[in-house]
């Protein structure tokens, strides 16, 4: 339980403003992409779809990636007799 309220610290501190920023910015560069582009609704949709299965990618990749580098600062704060 302890670790579920820390990621909730974490997100409403850090990560949701952040987030919506993002979010924003993108919906834009959509947009704009897709009115220069010329696409129909169906290919916006398309693009809409990969573009949020990239960054759920990138979104996991870089959770472990920060979950791994705490891990390791823990390591070097609190040894483990080996």
């Amino acid at each position: 339980m302890m670790m579920n309220a820390t990621y909730e610290w974490l997100y409403e501190n850090y990560a949701r403003e952040l987030q919506q920023e993002l979010r924003e910015a993108e919906e834009t560069a959509i947009e704009r992409f897709a009115a220069d582009a010329h696409l129909n609704d169906g290919d916006k949709l398309t693009l809409t779809d990969c573009i949020a299965a990239l960054r759920f990618h990138c979104g996991v990749h870089s959770f472990a990636l920060g979950l791994r580098m705490g891990m390791d600062l823990m390591e070097e704060l609190f040894p483990t007799a080996s």
